[in-house]
């Protein structure tokens, strides 16, 4: 029963994923479930932050919770014991937030962050979940499955005014695995500074990145 149990809840985290909001109802139908099952189950997610209420709606979406518990399961990964002095080292260099990311169906989800200590900054992105589409981070390891090297995107957000350059460090498969972008506010990262200060020092410690955990593969 345990088992069962728990294979539910994750199904109705899995439907969340895809469709953003739902009800009850709309669950117990999709998962052929019993409502009164639904509501016990949505009951002790909701509880620990899995899920949360949409007061707008009247419907659920996934919590902040989900994304913590993502993270801290990329964090113990073993590859960020070989990228972290590496990235630090970028961040003390530009002195602007440097990022991984990685992969997630139609999302990009910020894995890590060596932050800014410049006083003026853009809201963390840490454990948090964007479309990939949206971002210069979900760009760049999508478009590195169907081509070689350390490719790059931009992206300037007018709205948020703010910019990102990203490209991807490769797995010892030369699998584009993660991304590692610099996240700014435009004012002190314009498109021009992005091409000609940014970019190459980003690509640097990519490639760095990738030749100790891929020495295959070294630039």
């Amino acid at each position: 029963m345990a088992t069962k149990a728990l294979e539910d809840a994750l199904n109705i985290i899995e439907l969340l994923r895809k469709e953003d909001f739902m009800g009850v109802s709309e669950l117990s139908k999709a998962l052929k479930l019993n409502k009164n099952k639904v509501f016990r189950i949505i009951a002790t997610l909701e509880l620990k932050g899995i899920v949360e209420l949409d007061k707008e709606t009247g419907k659920y979406k996934l919590g902040m919770n989900i994304l913590k518990l993502e993270y801290a399961y990329i964090k113990s990964l073993s590859f960020l014991e070989t990228a972290r002095p590496i990235l630090r080292n970028l961040r003390q260099d530009i002195d602007e937030s440097v990022y991984l990311s990685i992969l997630h169906k139609k999302d990009v989800i910020y894995v890590y962050e060596e932050p800014t200590r410049k006083p003026v900054v853009v809201n963390s992105r840490l454990a948090r979940r964007f479309k990939a589409d949206k971002t210069a981070s979900g760009r760049v390891l999508k478009r590195a499955k169907k081509e070689v090297g350390f490719v790059y995107e931009y992206d300037i957000n007018l709205e948020e005014e703010t910019g990102e350059v990203a490209t991807i460090v490769r797995d010892e498969f030369y699998y584009p695995f993660v991304s590692v972008s610099v996240v700014a506010p435009l004012h002190r990262m314009p498109r021009e500074k992005m091409e000609k200060e940014i970019k190459d020092k980003l690509i640097s410690t990519a490639e760095e990145i990738t030749e100790l955990l891929a020495p295959a593969f070294s630039i």
